[in-house]
């Protein structure tokens, strides 16, 4: 792979992540409309307890993912790295969209199904090609 594709590539993962980290480090602040609640975990767990865990998770996948970026562009002094970083934080992401989702179709994509299509989209590039950036 040319050089310059691996460092897009890293970049738009890096953006990926960055945007995991912004944006779950402020839930549920920019989604107004949210109720609440979580439609996967139902009243197991509410309040201020979700808002933690929904934002714990967010942080948790956009490190990880940021991670991976880096281990992208700097892969010969740490290779294999990046594929471990990006599976788990792309399965991280999706988890975190499940949870933060309160059933509402029509706050669909402002609660995050775009992230976690693009987390989806990462799990299936590190998965079918593991030697990408070794």
């Amino acid at each position: 792979m040319k050089p310059w594709m691996q460092y897009l590539i890293a970049f738009i993962v890096f953006c990926h992540g960055f945007v995991y980290v912004r944006i779950g480090g402020a839930l549920p602040g920019p989604i107004p409309a949210w109720k609440g609640s979580s439609w996967l975990l139902g009243d197991v767990v509410t309040g201020g307890r979700l808002t933690a865990l929904v934002i714990a998770l967010h942080v948790i996948a956009g490190v990880a993912i940021i991670a991976s970026s880096a281990a992208i562009v700097f892969g010969a002094w740490i290779p294999g790295w990046w594929r471990p970083l990006a599976i788990g934080g792309a399965v991280v992401g999706i988890v975190a969209f499940v949870v933060f989702w309160d059933g509402q179709t029509q706050q669909l994509f402002e609660e995050g199904a775009i992230g976690a299509a693009v987390s989806a989209a990462l799990l299936l590039g590190a998965t079918l090609f593991p030697r990408a950036f070794a």
